[in-house]
């Protein structure tokens, strides 16, 4: 019978009063006890496993403040974004012999008060926006154009139709910018629910179908298996 040293975990051969590893002498009831193993805490390396159902982590603290630190730097964005055309404008007028600075300083007044209005509409549409579930009941894509005075580039449109639980019909209209989209994302049958205040707002109801989690902070995909966010290290909504 197979004694293991306490110490050291190897194991000796019966009847070895000291441990043919360490030199330990071997307690008499070292017979069978098997190799010694380190203490693992509990929920070490665990993760907590997908479900259906929407998530109960919506308030979780850091995922409320990593959406509240978007929100800042959206604002933060937009202010810079804003006068640029203008200061572009001054400085074009100042060192161009094309345009003098009076007609510049009217067209980057113009390019940033459009801007400006963009920037405004977008805050008011967030602030606005409502939560609300739905099912996804149609995707499709097609290509469209954006014309100019030098030159027509193209892009595809996706449209993802949705139907609210009140019964409404909603278009999410969506470019590819190279992030993850509600058309990558949502499968026609997908039942979702909408979060306005989040980057990336669309969750889905069930997650045991998923190939993967998309954060809501960052719009990284992940493996279903993670908890935490492999990019940003936020909670995933499980």
């Amino acid at each position: 019978m197979a004694k293991y040293c306490p110490d050291c975990g190897s194991e000796n051969k019966d009847g070895t009063k000291f441990c043919e590893n360490c030199g330990k002498a071997l307690p008499p009831d070292a017979a069978q006890a098997g190799p010694r193993t380190e203490p693992q805490p509990e929920d070490a390396g665990a993760a907590s496993p997908v479900s259906t159902g929407f998530s109960e982590r919506l308030n979780d603290p850091e995922i409320l403040a990593a959406a509240k630190k978007n929100r800042k730097a959206a604002r933060i964005f937009a202010m810079i974004l804003v006068p640029l055309p203008l200061i572009a404008a001054v400085i074009y007028g100042i060192v161009s012999e094309k345009t003098d600075l009076k007609q510049a300083l009217i067209g980057g007044a113009f390019v940033s008060v459009v801007f400006l209005v963009f920037a405004v509409i977008s805050f008011v549409k967030t602030r606005t926006a409502k939560r609300y579930d739905a099912v996804v009941i149609e995707k499709k894509s097609r290509q469209r154009s954006d014309n100019n005075e030098n030159n027509t580039s193209y892009y595809t449109e996706y449209v993802t139709i949705v139907r609210t639980d009140e019964g409404k019909k909603k278009k999410i209209v969506e470019r590819d910018s190279g992030g993850m989209t509600a058309y990558d994302y949502l499968n026609i049958g997908d039942r979702f629910r909408y979060h306005p205040q989040f980057n990336f707002p669309y969750e889905l109801y069930d997650k045991t179908k998923a190939p993967y989690l998309v954060c809501v902070s960052c719009g990284k995909r992940n493996a279903v298996e993670n908890d935490r966010c492999s990019k940003c290290n936020i909670p995933l909504l499980k």
